[in-house]
């Protein structure tokens, strides 16, 4: 490998656009919410990409002119200035986005450095602690422009920083691509869900679609709608309860604690923790519980467990009652519907809680033997699911165990 040359990032860099301070009313404009538009912010970016796409705000062609004097471009990386600071991702796309808070655009000098190398070692622990020695501020802590030139970058030569982020860059590819895997199987479990316990299209005894083939229908009026005649409208408690029992601290690894810090927005599971209780007890989960997070309800964080394993106070661990198969609860659970009855029911403002009791009250409408049919045709779809996830978490800690001996040299590919 050649030798390592200490540069500054500021001289890593061709370009920074920065429009931090920039809000639609400062321009006289505001957002609409069909733009064409969308406006990025450091709530938004993280090293594995974007995330809370369904919070992002949106502007019209007037704005976007007016807001990005200079524009976005494929390639370039974005970079979060705070809450928390340095974050990176590179925007591989050719749509034209407008960049609103806590974010900088960098676009590279390719004379000296790969971009996707430079956001590598953003990535690592050399670059984050050269980026947290430069961080100001007393109430929020950040980097600004002005400190670019302080916060120091290794480089190879750009042949040998292309082929450290090719090889990072396939692992970051197949964790992608079992998350994209995912989300299909994922789409495939929930479509079936509202077929047949939403629409009550679940399979007739003639193999036809229930309601839409003239299937009796009756009227619930707690569950207050038609529901299948035969058919029982049930309270969470009435099959399901949380989970007590303890487990010590010292059982506890980077795999098998759950904390909400770690749980994956939007239904997304759970990835591999970085911060497990040194000393105390931890809510004991198993496999088939599921887990919830009990904070900020509507970021939506749940997880079907496949193993044994801790979690904090502030995450909710359930378990059916044996009759009931675990699979289509976590269905049930792992809807929209569920969570906006959860934020409904949950107590604070500007840290909302979901209620414990109010949640085990929500109201579920089956019938056993149509759940058992459910179950079975899903328990392979989530099996596949957990063994994809198990997957990326075994390359997320390759990749991790790799990067910062590829940044400082130690690894030569």
């Amino acid at each position: 490998m050649s030798e390592l040359k200490v540069v500054s990032l500021e001289e890593c860099l061709e370009k920074v656009i920065d429009y931090r301070g920039r809000t639609p009313k400062k321009l006289g404009k505001d957002w609409v919410e069909n733009g064409e538009y969308r406006a990025l912010s450091a709530n938004n970016v993280k090293f594995d990409g974007l995330i809370r796409e369904e919070s992002i705000y949106k502007g019209d062609e007037e704005l976007y002119k007016l807001w990005m004097k200079e524009e976005v471009e494929k390639g370039d990386i974005l970079l979060t200035s705070e809450a928390p600071s340095g974050q990176a991702m590179i925007w591989d796309s050719d749509e034209k986005i407008i960049l609103s808070q806590r974010l900088y655009a960098l676009r590279v000098n390719k004379n000296l450095v790969d971009n996707n190398y430079l956001k590598y070692f953003l990535q690592s622990p050399l670059g984050q602690k050269s980026i947290t020695r430069n961080n100001s501020g007393s109430t929020v802590s950040g980097i600004s422009a002005k400190t670019f030139k302080n916060i120091k970058i290794l480089i190879p030569d750009l042949e040998n920083q292309q082929a450290i982020s090719k090889f990072l860059l396939t692992i970051d590819q197949k964790i992608q691509i079992n998350n994209q895997i995912n989300q299909e199987l994922e789409a495939m479990a929930k479509i079936l869900y509202d077929y047949w316990f939403v629409q009550f299209d679940f399979p007739s005894q003639n193999g036809k679609p229930y309601k839409s083939s003239g299937g009796k229908m009756v009227y619930n009026p707690e569950f207050k709608r038609e529901i299948p005649k035969g058919w029982g409208v049930e309270k969470l408690r009435d099959f399901c309860q949380y989970v007590s029992e303890k487990v010590d601290s010292s059982e506890l690894n980077i795999e098998n604690y759950v904390g909400t810090d770690n749980m994956i927005e939007d239904m997304g599971g759970i990835e591999l923790t970085t911060s497990i209780p040194k000393s105390g007890t931890s809510t004991k989960f198993s496999v088939g519980d599921i887990l919830i997070s009990n904070i900020r309800p509507y970021f939506k964080k749940i997880w079907l467990s496949d193993r044994t394993g801790g979690c904090s106070a502030d995450v909710l661990c359930i378990r059916t009652k044996k009759i009931i198969p675990k699979e289509f609860v976590y269905a049930t659970l792992a809807r929209d519907d569920f969570f906006n009855y959860d934020v409904a029911g949950s107590k604070g403002s500007k840290m909302p809680r979901g209620d414990k009791k109010h949640i085990m009250e929500y109201p579920v409408v089956f019938e056993f033997g149509i759940v058992e049919q459910y179950s079975e045709i899903v328990k392979p779809i989530y099996e596949a699911v957990h063994k994809n996830n198990n997957q990326n978490q075994e390359l997320t800690q390759l990749r991790d165990w790799l990067l910062p001996m590829l940044m400082n040299g130690q690894v030569i590919i």
